[in-house]
């Protein structure tokens, strides 16, 4: 498999909203406040988003141990994916800015030659929300969803519904959540109660972009798309609202719509 088709598999994820106890945020919609389980996260860019030409991804590590997820993932074995979160426009829809979010699980297959497969996560109605332009200034866009989406059961070793790299998910419209009424196919995970499991209290969060190919151009970290120093480590069990501007002198990609400048993430246990 060569590098580029192999770096295509990272182009998918997803986003979401909530209910319960309250945590104060910033500018955050229904009155600056996130309900609890939930995350909100903002991720700005230096130019206009583009979800025709690029992909957005907020990638997850949430398996409790291990480190950050690097945007090289295909040099790797893709360590430390455990979700991906991705907003772009369908395929089809050239020249119209019309994004949706998406949401995929990596596992791997044992006993096949395959390695690394993922599946497309469908999402349960009213749990995500996704707006393409947060901030009014096309330059932001912002994912509330409930914790428990990233704590689906493993598919390892099963022939899971829509199982295969860089297939479709279950999307979610911008400005919307999930559809409603959308049945789960036969036998596909649901979220369990629990928002997070005790055991994978910690999370670690990288932001990535990457071309229509699913080639990496930039992630949070100052190297960019071949970045290995980045970190974010979140404790979920805790109330936390982090506002990140990515240091100046970072390695800046071909475009100001693929470049990424900061973030706020905002968590509400």
């Amino acid at each position: 498999m060569n590098r580029r088709l192999g770096l295509a598999v990272l182009v998918i994820a997803m986003v979401v909203a909530a209910c319960g106890r309250q945590v104060t945020g910033l500018n955050t919609p229904g009155g600056g406040s996130i309900a609890s389980g939930t995350m909100l996260i903002r991720v700005n860019i230096a130019g206009t988003l583009d979800f025709n030409d690029y992909k957005y991804l907020i990638v997850f590590n949430t398996s409790g141990t291990g480190g950050e997820p690097f945007p090289q993932a295909y040099s790797n074995g893709f360590q430390n994916y455990s979700y991906s979160l991705l907003f772009a426009s369908p395929t089809g829809t050239i020249g119209i800015q019309n994004p949706i979010a998406q949401l995929l699980q990596y596992y791997l297959n044992p006993g096949t030659t395959s390695g690394l497969q993922t599946y497309n996560v469908i999402i349960p109605t009213q749990s995500l929300t996704f707006t393409p332009n947060s901030n009014g200034q096309g330059n932001q866009f912002s994912v509330q969803f409930e914790r428990q989406l990233l704590d689906q059961p493993s598919v390892s070793g099963s022939a899971a519904p829509g199982s295969s790299p860089g297939a479709s998910a279950s999307p979610v419209a911008s400005g919307s959540a999930s559809p409603a009424g959308s049945p789960a196919a036969a036998g596909s995970p649901t979220p369990v109660a629990l928002a997070t499991n005790a055991a994978q209290v910690n999370w670690y969060i990288n932001f990535i972009v990457t071309d229509a190919n699913g080639v990496p151009v930039d992630s949070m970290g100052t190297g960019g798309a071949t970045d290995t120093s980045y970190s974010l480590e979140i404790n979920t069990s805790q109330a936390q609202t982090i506002n990140y501007t990515k240091p100046a002198g970072a390695v800046a990609p071909n475009s100001p719509n693929e470049q990424l400048t900061g973030f706020t993430l905002i968590n509400s246990p």
